[in-house]
């Protein structure tokens, strides 16, 4: 068995050890000792004292031989959603859109090149495709994705396609570079992206970005079942609600930036 303690380069092997653990809790839900180590080719005594150092700092707890994350990280998931102000504003259209359509509705931001999902909000008619808050996702093959894309330089968009690549999800995902640029493009002149079951068979979605001082915040999403939202609803209803959310959401964030007066606040 390999020990992976020492790292490389500019990497530290042990921190990176330690986040492998909690992913795996994350991922797998309580698990014992054992389980972790063989799904993560440590031996158990690095395990061991990894889980320890954890359970000692509260970051996992332990149930006789179970582990499972701990809840110190609420307060840590809770700090990373709101270290914008405007991430926290965007909850209450993510609601409204959500109500209005009946559908799944969310907003998107990029870190690291990954899509990722600060608020969700299932309509009555929802489908409950397991894509929580916290949910990491493929830009290139999402309506959100799109959106955030299109308005990056294209050095910007290459250096993500090159560390992530352009992976298939489902049969209908782009997965040729000069086809996803055309589609950018696309997106561009229209202010709409979408997303023609490209992530999950069955399921499409429209997006529009949501930008703050001319740069791209996220983005805003509707996404349901493919025969509810079809062509006439894709592409001509949604767009103008998700639009009008978008300009009202970007008027409340410049206007209750520090840097501008409350008289011109939006209510």
């Amino acid at each position: 068995m390999t020990e992976r303690d020492g790292g490389g380069g500019n990497r530290i092997g042990s921190t990176e050890t330690t986040f492998e653990i909690v992913h795996a809790l994350q991922e797998n839900g309580p698990s014992r000792l054992s389980e972790i180590a063989a799904e993560l080719g440590l031996t158990e005594s690095t395990t061991h004292r990894h889980l320890n150092t954890l359970c000692d700092l509260r970051y996992v707890s332990r149930d006789g031989e179970l582990y499972q994350i701990g809840l110190r990280f609420v307060r840590l998931g809770r700090a990373a959603r709101t270290r914008d102000a405007a991430y926290g504003m965007a909850k209450r259209y993510v609601r409204e859109l959500a109500e209005e359509t009946e559908e799944r509705s969310q907003f998107v931001v990029e870190d690291h090149g990954i899509g990722i999902y600060l608020h969700v909000e299932n309509g009555t008619k929802a489908v409950k495709a397991g894509f929580g808050v916290g949910r990491q996702i493929h830009l290139h093959s999402s309506s959100a994705g799109k959106s955030i894309l299109a308005h990056y330089p294209r050095d910007r968009v290459d250096a993500i396609f090159d560390r992530w690549g352009l992976p298939a999800l489902t049969e209908n995902t782009i997965t040729d570079r000069q086809q996803v640029y055309e589609e950018l493009e696309r997106v561009r002149d229209r202010g709409v992206a979408f997303n023609r079951e490209e992530h999950v068979d069955g399921i499409n979605g429209v997006s529009v970005p949501v930008k703050r001082d001319g740069s791209v915040l996220g983005a805003l999403t509707v996404a349901g079942p493919s025969h509810r939202l079809n062509d006439e609803r894709l592409e001509d209803e949604l767009p103008d609600r998700l639009l009008a959310a978008a300009n009202e959401l970007e008027l409340n964030v410049t206007y209750s930036s520090p840097d501008s007066s409350n008289d011109h606040m939006v209510e």
